[in-house]
């Protein structure tokens, strides 16, 4: 069982940590990572703005690309995002280390450094902005927004994640379409 706090699936595959919390979400480690039920995701939108709608929309974006089950990435947030047995969560921690079978994306060169997967000079590449960490299966991304994660760089996400971790797509894609057949 995953112990962290956070938003989705208790059995992650896909992390996505965050230094912030959407409006209304505790700090309470001991709910550990809570899936969103019906209209959870459009209340949480709705009460932390236009910052937090851009997140989830990339998250879904970064999700549907990884696994294009879903006619579109607009149906895949609805349906799947951060949703029991989805295989993804979006979690609020400082200091940890990733389970085995676990592929994290660290939002944010500032993140990234505090929790120490990037040295205090390294930075994020201009043209192709991951940082791979040579010996856990963490890459630090631009934060989620639009003007730092454009619909091209996350492709390049998507691209990276599928050379880089051949294995671990294919189980993210088996656990996918389990819960894909659930539904």
């Amino acid at each position: 069982m995953f112990s962290l706090s956070g938003l989705g699936d208790r059995s992650p595959l896909l992390v996505v940590c965050t230094p912030h919390r959407p409006p209304g979400i505790q700090s309470d480690r001991s709910k550990g990572v809570l899936p969103l039920v019906r209209n959870q995701l459009e209340q949480l939108t709705q009460a932390g703005g236009n910052h937090w709608r851009k997140i989830f929309n990339l998250y879904a974006k970064l999700l549907h690309g990884l696994t294009p089950l879903e006619p579109d990435w607009q149906t895949c947030r609805e349906q799947r995002l951060l949703q029991s047995g989805s295989a993804c969560a979006l979690v609020f921690e400082h200091k940890w280390i990733p389970e085995p079978g676990q592929l994290c994306i660290v939002m944010g060169q500032t993140y990234g450094r505090s929790l120490d997967w990037l040295a205090d000079d390294q930075v994020l590449p201009a043209e192709h902005p991951f940082v791979q960490h040579p010996e856990q299966s963490v890459i630090v991304t631009p934060y989620f927004d639009y003007r730092q994660l454009s619909n091209a760089r996350l492709a390049s996400l998507v691209q990276l994640i599928a050379d880089e971790h051949p294995h671990w797509l294919t189980a993210f894609s088996e656990s996918s379409h389990q819960f894909s057949a659930q539904k």
